[in-house]
C-alpha cells in the first residue's frame, strides 16, 4: 500500500520544481526536508546514516540528483536555523500536500527517525509534534 502511495506522491507533484529551477525559501521540497532534519537532530546526533538516507530520500522521492538534494538539505538547514518553530514548514505542507502525500512524508520521518537502530524519547516526540501539525493519524504508525 505505501508503495502506491509512493507512485501517487512522484505522479501527482507538478507543482514540484524540476532540479534545473533554484530551490527558493518556499519550495515546498525545503519544507520537507526542514521536516526530515528535525527528526534527524531530535536526538542530538546527526548521523552520516541518516544524512544518507534524508539525501535518497529526496532523490527517490523528489526526481533531483544528489548535487539537487544536497542544495535541498542546506537550504533546509539554513531555514531551521532561522525558524522560531516548525509550524511554518508544516502549514506549507498541509496547504500544497493532499492526506496521502503528507501520510507518505510521516514515513520517510519514522524511517529517518529510526535510521540509527533505535527510536528515543525526543525523536518520538518530535514525530509526534509533527505529525499533528501535518495533519496524519498518530494510529496510522502505532505498531
Amino acid at each position: 500500500m505505501l508503495d502506491s502511495l509512493r507512485i501517487l506522491i512522484a505522479d501527482s507533484l507538478p507543482s514540484v520544481p524540476d532540479l534545473a529551477e533554484p530551490v527558493t525559501s518556499h519550495d515546498v521540497r525545503v519544507a520537507a526536508c526542514a521536516m526530515m532534519l528535525e527528526v534527524a537532530y531530535a536526538d542530538g546526533r546527526f548521523s552520516e546514516d541518516e544524512r544518507s538516507l534524508i539525501s535518497a530520500s529526496l532523490v527517490r522521492h523528489f526526481g533531483v540528483d544528489a548535487r539537487g538534494a544536497e542544495e535541498i538539505m542546506a537550504a533546509a538547514e539554513s531555514q531551521l536555523a532561522g525558524a522560531p518553530s516548525d509550524v511554518g514548514f508544516a502549514s506549507q505542507l498541509v496547504s500544497e500536500y493532499d492526506q496521502d502525500q503528507r501520510i507518505v512524508l510521516a514515513e520517510m520521518l519514522h524511517e529517518i527517525a529510526s535510521a540509527d537502530g533505535w527510536l528515543g524519547r525526543n525523536e518520538e516526540f518530535v514525530l509526534g509534534k509533527l505529525e499533528e501539525w501535518l495533519a496524519v493519524p498518530r494510529s496510522f504508525f502505532t505498531r
